[in-house]
């Protein structure tokens, strides 16, 4: 079936990754309060479920807070330090900025001309599209779906459908392109999309029978 649209998703596929983000920082963050390494992995595995938590961005960014709190609760922070530390994470968190790899712009703008209708779904929090806006990318895409707004992460079938729903095209028709490959690459694929596997420093997975695999978005761009 022809390709009619190509999905995205947003870190580490369009967005360049930074190793001073909080995130990847936790553990020097959690250990600098006086804090054990306790919990983290089951703190950074959100629930792919989470509608009653994006009803607004408020409660989101509320229930994220709540999940903070509990980390370092469990890692052993006390208060007042523990409180403090969530709100200046929080405030933190909703500040970052990413630059995008260097060929993404003019690869967006190639893929446009050609007739390519473009998205972006990613597993992020609520202000992915300040994030675009930054990049002056967002007018060359049709369909933003970020999870803190859908309720829904990846590889979880109810965001891609919502992508299929909102772009209108079915999801034959669409290449899903991401770095990861459980969430992006077989989330895709078990919704009905294209996968196709950016790994943009090698990558690791041996079988790629059921997905191409392309360094950069100019690799995309020769597939289609």
């Amino acid at each position: 079936m022809a390709i009619e649209a190509i999905i995205f998703d947003w870190y580490g596929t369009l967005a360049a990754p930074s190793h001073e983000d909080f995130w990847n920082r936790m553990p020097e963050i959690i250990q600098g309060a006086g804090g054990k390494l306790q919990g983290l992995t089951e703190w950074e595995a959100n629930p792919l479920k989470h509608e009653a938590h994006s009803r607004s961005e408020d409660i989101y960014r509320a229930w994220q807070a709540d999940r903070l709190s509990t980390l370092f609760q469990r890692c052993g922070i006390a208060e007042p330090g523990r409180s403090k530390l969530v709100e200046e994470l929080s405030s933190v968190r909703y500040q970052r900025q990413f630059d995008v790899f260097p060929e993404v712009p003019h690869a967006l703008r190639r893929l446009r001309d050609r007739g390519f209708r473009l998205g972006v779904c990613s597993n992020w929090d609520w202000d992915l599209e300040r994030h675009l806006h930054r990049n002056e990318i967002h007018y060359l895409f049709d369909v933003i779906a970020c999870s803190a707004s859908v309720g829904f992460r990846k590889p979880h079938p109810r965001i891609f459908e919502t992508v299929a729903n909102r772009i209108g095209i079915l999801p034959q028709s669409m290449l899903f392109v991401g770095d990861s490959w459980s969430d992006d690459v077989e989330g895709a694929m078990g919704a009905g999309f294209q996968p196709v596997h950016i790994a943009r420093t090698g990558c690791p997975v041996a079988d790629h029978l059921s997905a191409r695999c392309v360094r950069d978005l100019d690799g995309v761009e020769s597939l289609v």
